[in-house]
């Protein structure tokens, strides 16, 4: 009689334990029907329903999701309780959505049904006319964009998405490598500072966390995973993706997926690099998979002289979302045991496009001040970048030969008719190109190894003449500070590009390969009389505490302030107000 007292003890012990669904049978079905324009009944596979408790502060949401015929099962303890379309239900010319009310008894099964008739029902693309075509994507477009963000690494830009209510964002690791600093954009208005909490080189997965205080209209995403009653995404399903640049909206792009394998996804989406990182969506609006841009070329640039810099040209792929299972379990648990971020929020770019007319007139001086752009500091050369500047060093050999042919026919009486500035008319649709803001390149210079140099001196000394000499670059780049008066102005955007350069190595050439700091900052800041002292700091990869400092002259800040006056008296007028 003891002995089965303490089994039912023990038994009894071990189901207090478990969670209070664990021990209940599965009492509660819901079901999701709407009926067609031919009145037809139409079960709802794939849609997310989220189960709360009203007055219960302590009850943690439930997620569920419809199967194949539009029900599905759960177990819940008596009470009452409220279910939640976590969407709208966009059909056919219809968007439809569910709060409904319904109670648990001990004992007795519920069944909750979620239709037409008890639905909130609008015009879905009202402000569409009817004729329109519109994908589903794009109907859910509104909906989803406010859980797609941008990241903001240093090396380059890219998307990401937000997966958990910690503020859970996650990335490709690419976009993050390298970076003192990483950004997260959620609108044009609105940046802050974030941290990583765990990263997947092998996938190029990383997981970032911000505070969503700061932007209370972020969405949390739904994921697709693996173990439902469906397959996440099938194959000629019509997917979706939504990429987040740095210089424009949000994106909208769609496909269809030719091939699904275990670790990835092949659609006919055309990707670029501010899609790395983007989440791809089934066509009932769940992420099934992560968009990947890896930038593998490398092309010349004119602004870093003989060197080469990376260009947007890559290898793009869709890693499965099942992927980041294992990655996004750990970064919760660790997120867990932190506190939130603290919310930082981060300078916004400027609205406005430089004058076209301003980037003419400059160029069409034959002797354009390119030295009061340019300054030298041990190690590195520094220069002030405004659009008239950019532009001059990108065209300059062009126009300069073009204005030579107009001079040489002009001499024989022939009307030349080519147009030197004929790429400015595409620079507005050139995200970034023509941003009022001042860039300042720092460029790590190159030199003659010491070693080379004394074993020169004593070739010479032996058999009366030098070997080659050895060169490398004489620093690696980490990052920099303008300062005023002391205080760092927090720079908009926060750049580091690889560059590559052949350089003679005694006597054959090879690639050495370093970075460059290209960091974006208000064009205000140059303002006269705003710093009685401007200053660059330069911190290596060599010393980071201690940086190289060169001063911002006078000549260089007045020749910038000049080179905005156009834009500023643009500004002016736009804002007088207009009489009506």
């Amino acid at each position: 009689m003891l002995k089965t007292l303490f089994v039912l003890y023990v038994s009894l012990a071990f189901l207090l334990t478990l969670p209070i669904s664990a021990q209940l049978p599965e009492n509660v079905t819901f079901k999701v029907t709407v009926v067609d324009s031919d009145l037809n009944l139409k079960n709802v596979p794939k849609f997310s329903l989220v189960i709360r408790k009203p007055g219960e502060p302590g009850f943690s949401e439930m997620r569920i999701t419809t199967s194949s015929d539009g029900q599905a099962v759960l177990s819940l303890p008596a009470g009452n309780y409220v279910v939640v379309a976590e969407r709208p239900l966009i059909f056919q010319t219809r968007s439809f959505g569910w709060e409904v009310p319904f109670a648990i008894e001990i004992g007795k099964p519920v069944i909750v049904e979620l239709s037409s008739n008890n639905a909130t029902v609008s015009p879905a693309g009202s402000s569409a006319p009817s004729a329109r075509d519109i994908s589903r994507g794009g109907e859910m477009f509104t909906t989803l964009r406010n859980g797609v963000v941008t990241v903001q690494g240093e090396l380059e830009p890219g998307t990401g998405f937000i997966i958990d209510e910690a503020g859970l964002v996650l990335t490709n690791q690419h976009v993050i490598d390298q970076s003192n600093e990483i950004r997260i954009r959620f609108d044009k208005h609105t940046a802050v500072k974030a941290r990583v909490i765990a990263v997947d080189k092998e996938r190029d997965l990383a997981i970032l966390q911000v505070n969503l205080a700061a932007f209370p209209n972020s969405r949390i995403l739904p994921l697709a995973m693996q173990g439902s009653v469906e397959r996440p995404v099938i194959e000629g399903e019509r997917v979706f993706t939504i990429g987040s640049p740095l210089y424009q909206d949000k994106v909208l792009s769609s496909g269809v997926v030719s091939k699904i394998e275990k670790q990835a996804i092949t659609t006919d989406i055309t990707f670029n690099p501010s899609n790395a990182g983007a989440p791809l969506f089934n066509s009932l609006g769940q992420v099934v998979g992560i968009n990947t841009f890896k930038i593998k070329d490398r092309s010349g640039s004119a602004f870093a002289g003989n060197e080469t810099m990376v260009e947007e040209s890559g290898l793009s792929g869709i890693v499965a979302i099942d992927e980041a299972a294992p990655l996004i379990e750990k970064a919760r648990v660790l997120a867990a045991a932190k506190r939130l971020p603290p919310i930082e929020l981060m300078p916004n770019l400027p609205e406005g496009v430089f004058p076209i007319e301003t980037i003419k007139t400059a160029l069409q001086d034959r002797n354009f001040p390119l030295k009061q752009y340019v300054s030298d500091v041990k190690n590195y050369q520094i220069k002030y970048m405004t659009p008239v500047y950019k532009f001059y060093v990108m065209e300059k050999d062009r126009i300069e030969s073009l204005k030579n042919r107009r001079d040489r026919n002009k001499e024989k009486g022939l009307v030349d008719a080519a147009d030197p500035f004929r790429d400015l008319r595409y620079w507005s649709e050139y995200a970034g190109e023509l941003r009022p803001v001042v860039q300042i390149l720092a460029l790590p210079e190159t030199g003659a190894t010491g070693a080379s140099m004394a074993l020169s001196v004593l070739a010479q000394g032996v058999v009366g003449y030098g070997t080659p000499l050895s060169h490398k670059y004489k620093a690696d780049f980490y990052q920099m500070k303008l300062m005023c008066d002391g205080k760092e102005i927090v720079p908009l955007i926060r750049n580091k590009t690889e560059i590559v350069r052949e350089l003679q190595n005694y006597y054959k050439d090879r690639k050495h390969y370093t970075y460059a700091g290209v960091y974006s900052y208000p064009y205000d800041a140059f303002a006269p009389g705003h710093c009685r002292q401007m200053q660059v700091q330069v911190f290596s990869e060599e010393d980071l505490e201690t940086p190289i400092t060169s001063d911002v002259t006078e000549a260089t800040r007045n020749r910038i302030w000049s080179d905005f006056q156009d834009f500023r008296n643009k500004v002016r007028v736009a804002n007088v107000p207009q009489m009506k």
